[in-house]
Formats: C-alpha cells, structure tokens, sequence
C-alpha cells in the first residue's frame, strides 16, 4: 500500500528549527508530540493548529481537551490536502503562547508504513519552556 511521507520544518524562531516525518496516516495531534518532544517541552497545556498561519483565525483543529472541535487527534495530515511550501500555525499553550511556523518541505511516496513521527534535525538551543 502506497503511503505519504510529510517533512515539515517546524521553525519556532530564526536559527532554531526542527526537521519532522510523518505519515499521512499521522494526525496533526501525532505532530503535536513530536513537535514538544523536538522542543523538549512537557505536554501540560491546550493547542491549536491554524490553516492559515494566523493565530485565532480561520480553520483551526484544536487539541483533545479543548472545549469545541473540531480535533487535532481526529484529522490525518492524508486528509489536509497538504502542498510543499504550504505553510501553518502551531500554537501551545494558550497562556504563553508558543507559535511555531510549520512549512511542509516535502511530500514522499513510501510503501514501508512509518509508526512514529521522526525528527530528522534539529538547529538552536530550544528554549526553557517555564
């Protein structure tokens, strides 16, 4: 079976950056994880993932425990219709808020089913989360 491998560079500001593979198989919530687990954050807080690169606007799928859908653990990125150089919005932590600029940089067939997202590389000193 012919799957997608997405590489997304999550970039959270110039010179600090990290390189993701997923799967269309993966949810936005699966790259939610990897996202923190790249940045070594803890996962203690809601997040949303905005469509169209703005903060609050827009198409947006929010984390399981938010109050309204629709939800990031419900949504395969195969179901995005994502393009290379389309470009998105994480946001953790509504408190602080975190915003990182997601670009998907390309889009791979594979048939080798990929389980977990894989952080390909990383560049700067993440910063301390509290």
């Amino acid at each position: 079976m012919i799957d997608n491998l997405f590489v997304v560079k999550v970039l959270l500001r110039r010179g600090v950056w990290r390189r993701i593979q997923l799967s269309s198989r993966h949810t936005l919530h699966d790259l939610h994880k990897a996202i923190l687990e790249a940045y070594d954050f803890f996962d203690d807080h809601l997040y949303a993932f905005f469509m169209n690169g703005q903060p609050w606007r827009g198409e947006a799928y929010w984390s399981p425990n938010n109050d309204e859908g629709p939800y990031a653990d419900k949504i395969k990125l195969g179901n995005l219709n994502l393009e290379i150089k389309q470009k998105f919005l994480y946001l953790y932590d509504f408190g602080d808020e975190w915003t990182f600029s997601i670009q998907v940089e390309k889009i791979l067939e594979t048939d080798d089913p990929v389980l977990k997202p894989i952080i390909l590389e990383t560049r700067g000193e993440a910063p301390e989360q509290y």
